[in-house]
């Protein structure tokens, strides 16, 4: 068996579940974990502006010093925060001059054209708007559909993890599945596209156990009605029985909890 060399970890930040669970300290003591093996760590923080709950996000970039800043390098894009979703453009923050030297010459093929950087340009320049009607306006939208969707959801009895930020909810659809299958999963993905339903299976996001569906309620209030409304007609006026779902309930997700802390140890 051939032995494969890990030289890099990317770690994307889960605002979703662990936004709350990153305080200053946890992310040090990962990072110094991980640089024991002199690893390359790539931190993914798409969605450090999306927090609508009463939490604080720590950013890599905000600790006082790191173990090894040259193997440090953080990245962001204006697609979510912004609800920029058409505009390609990311950020990579990086101390080392190798990875810049290399990334340069990428960019020579994939530079961001002079018109987005002129628009996005603006954007930034306007602190006081954004900090003062954008960012508060956004957080306050996203924090309203978010409940509005987790309280559809529970109406129909479909339960959510609980979420702190971001642009979605991942949803228990296990006791409507035939059977505990990603065969089965994606049936029930197939019937909601039958319906007008664009609902991300788990499996698309190597989800580890069938029957979890990921839905964005970034949307407007009368697009999230109408999909608790096909949801409903759809769960309930199925032929096929769903089978009992002897797996267990939301609590065993902290397992991840657990994973982290073996990968602090």
């Amino acid at each position: 068996m051939a032995v494969v060399k890990i030289t890099c970890i990317c770690i994307y930040i889960y605002i979703y579940t662990y936004a709350n669970k990153f305080p200053l300290h946890v992310l040090t003591c990962l990072c110094f974990s991980l640089f024991r093996y002199e690893l390359h760590v790539i931190m993914d923080e798409i969605y450090m502006l999306s927090v609508y709950d009463d939490i604080t996000f720590t950013s890599v970039l905000s600790l006082e010093s790191l173990p090894d800043p040259e193997r440090t390098h953080f990245m962001w894009g204006f697609s979510k925060d912004f609800g920029m979703c058409g505009i390609r453009v990311g950020v990579l923050h990086t101390t080392n001059h190798e990875i810049q030297k290399a990334v340069n010459q990428l960019a020579v093929f994939h530079s961001c054209p002079g018109p987005v950087q002129h628009v996005l340009t603006q954007f930034l320049k306007d602190r006081d708007w954004m900090d003062n009607v954008f960012f508060p306006t956004n957080k306050k939208r996203l924090k309203e559909a978010q409940k509005l969707l987790v309280d559809g959801l529970a109406d129909i009895g479909v339960p959510v993890l609980k979420s702190s930020g971001g642009l979605y909810v991942w949803a228990d659809f296990r006791k409507f599945l035939k059977s505990q299958t990603f065969e089965a999963e994606l049936e029930l993905w197939q019937k909601l596209l039958d319906k007008k339903l664009l609902i991300s299976p788990g499996k698309a996001f190597c989800c580890y156990e069938p029957g979890w569906f990921r839905l964005v309620f970034s949307n407007s209030v009368d697009k999230i009605y109408l999909c608790i409304k096909r949801l409903e007609e759809m769960l309930y006026t199925n032929d096929a029985e769903p089978v009992p779902n002897n797996a267990s309930s939301l609590t065993k997700h902290s397992e991840q909890d657990h994973y982290l802390s073996l990968l602090l140890k």
